[in-house]
């Protein structure tokens, strides 16, 4: 009877083993790395709206300019860079505007008034021009700043006091750009 027992002991214990599966290990594969690069450039942009600023000018007198110009600047800066400016600025001091037949408005006749502040003459150094310059911004940057941006306002005006100038046409270009240092 003994024997009869491992018997069928025996012989459940293979059914078992028969029907239960096997145990199984895990495997893991390798580690296999991607190695990620990401540039954020330095850069500074300006833009300037509107294009195109019109004067209806007196023989003699103060006269304003058609549109406020609104100047965005925008930075990205490394944390090396302390300072942003911008300037407007001609870049012949003696001919901000001419007719083209001799008859010129210096800078020193054309004034700027930044962000609502007093009337200033394009008469100011920067580092693009002599002394044809209006400063429009000059913010030290650092922490939390070195990647922005800013938005001035400018408005214009033509002095022609004692320029005694023809009646003409004048045009001339008023240049805006920035620096970061």
């Amino acid at each position: 009877m003994r024997s009869k027992n491992l018997m069928i002991a025996l012989g459940l214990l293979g059914l078992t083993l028969m029907v239960a599966p096997a145990s199984q290990a895990q495997i893991n594969s390798n580690v296999a790395t991607v190695n990620l690069n990401a540039v954020l450039a330095e850069s500074i942009t300006v833009a300037a709206a509107p294009g195109l600023v019109n004067f209806a000018l007196v023989g003699s007198g103060v006269s304003a300019g058609s549109a406020q110009v609104t100047i965005d600047t925008t930075w990205s800066l490394a944390t090396t860079r302390t300072n942003v400016s911008v300037y407007a600025y001609f870049t012949a001091p003696a001919a901000a505007l001419t007719d083209g037949a001799g008859n010129d408005i210096p800078s020193s006749a054309v004034a700027g008034s930044v962000n609502g502040g007093a009337m200033g003459a394009f008469t100011g150094a920067s580092p693009f021009s002599g002394a044809s310059a209006v400063t429009i911004r000059n913010q030290a940057i650092g922490v939390g700043t070195y990647n922005s941006s800013s938005s001035d306002t400018l408005d214009l005006q033509i002095d022609t006091t004692g320029l005694g100038l023809p009646a003409a046409t004048y045009t001339g270009v008023l240049n805006i750009q920035a620096q970061a240092i």
